[in-house]
């Protein structure tokens, strides 16, 4: 029997465990921006969960973004980075009135899929390898984000830091609907605010003694609607402008901005859309523009230096009996800092499922052996 075949097995009898560790993260409120003291309890069961196959766990407070949980397991030059979150979408109060429950072919609940799942999945693979005796060659390191769904703004240096003393990071988001599905890449998010300054005035009395802002961000959104591409590699969207008051006032306003929300599939396109931002150049007569933002997440891009945990995913999932199926996303994750620190990195490793940040959220139970045994080979292989 494999070793993947084995981790199968064991899953199938440590699946009642599963479930269980499943069911009270579940049950944990992790709402991102709610209360961190009650989001803090979801990330201290996660905690003592992973202490007590041996991790070194410690927790980095911050504030009211929560408690980041990270640890280690063993000491090794070769060390593999886990990444998981296990904030939510869903606001405090959302598991009083859809808990986790399951009809046997199915388990629902608030974050289960977006990915809870996914950090029991790395606990249940750790687990297996540690008793085979199939962990010694190599140092776990494990980071549990507690603010992921809010962009990471207190936790992505620290995902960076982490990932820059790592020859791989595995990330157990959400894993697609079939057994040989990862995310073997995402897209880059920029987010830019054009601010236009010109000068206010009447609007049936001189309207050619102002500078319209509103006339100048409609210039300016409509050339850069232009940036984006038919076959989806980049996306440039204007996404909220203001200007003005609420009103039908006689004021022309004097200042108004909008944002823009860009995606980009490769390094080459970041560059596109960084040129066509950074050199803007006002339209109307005496209007000033004001740039700010950037990139929000970096791109996973498969290049030949990062392919290494997309070949061994490949190789498992073949050898299982099932298609590999790689997919590229257009929405971020915390692989995406992990990647461009230039540590190797695969995602969508989580539990199969479907309808991530949707009341019906779900995770499919007879799927759970197959990617326990995934995580735990590219975690051995690697």
């Amino acid at each position: 029997m494999s070793i993947y075949q084995e981790a199968v097995e064991y899953t199938k009898q440590h699946l009642d465990e599963f479930l269980s560790c499943l069911e009270k993260t579940v049950n944990f409120e992790s709402y991102t921006f709610g209360d961190s003291g009650t989001k803090n309890l979801c990330g201290s069961y996660l905690k003592e969960l992973f202490e007590s196959i041996g991790f070194e766990m410690h927790e980095l407070d911050r504030g009211e973004a929560g408690c980041h949980m990270y640890g280690n397991l063993g000491s090794h030059e070769k060390k593999i980075f886990l990444l998981g979150h296990y904030d939510t979408v869903f606001e405090m109060g959302t598991t009083k009135t859809r808990p986790y429950s399951s009809d046997g072919v199915k388990a629902y609940g608030p974050g289960i899929y977006d990915m809870k799942g996914g950090d029991i999945t790395f606990y249940m693979a750790v687990k297996f390898l540690l008793e085979k005796g199939l962990l010694q060659d190599k140092e776990l390191d494990i980071f549990l984000n507690a603010d992921e769904e809010g962009g990471s703004v207190t936790s992505r240096d620290f995902v960076k830091e982490i990932a820059a003393k790592c020859c791989a990071c595995l990330v157990a988001e959400p894993g697609h609907e079939g057994e040989g599905y990862v995310t073997s890449e995402r897209y880059g998010r920029s987010v830019y605010t054009i601010k236009a300054h010109g000068t206010a005035g009447h609007a049936g009395n001189h309207p050619e003694y102002a500078v319209n802002p509103i006339v100048e961000l409609s210039h300016q959104i409509a050339k850069l609607d232009q940036l984006t591409r038919a076959d989806g590699s980049l996306t440039c969207t204007a996404v909220s402008v203001h200007s003005g008051a609420e009103g039908p006032t006689a004021m022309i306003p004097g200042e108004g901005y909008a944002i823009f929300d860009v995606r980009y599939d490769s390094r080459e396109n970041l560059k596109v859309v960084e040129e066509a931002f950074n050199n803007l150049v006002p339209v109307l007569p005496g209007m000033k523009l004001e740039l700010v933002g950037g990139v929000e997440k970096p791109q996973i891009e498969l290049t030949e230096e990062s392919r290494k945990p997309y070949d061994t995913a490949k190789a498992i999932i073949e050898e299982a009996g099932y298609e590999y199926l790689p997919t590229k996303l257009g929405g971020g994750s915390d692989g995406n800092f992990a990647a461009s620190v230039g540590c190797p990195t695969l995602d969508g490793l989580g539990l199969n499922g479907d309808f991530l940040h949707n009341p019906k959220e779900y995770i499919i139970i007879d799927t759970i052996p197959q990617r326990v045994a995934l995580m735990a080979e590219l975690i051995r292989r690697l």
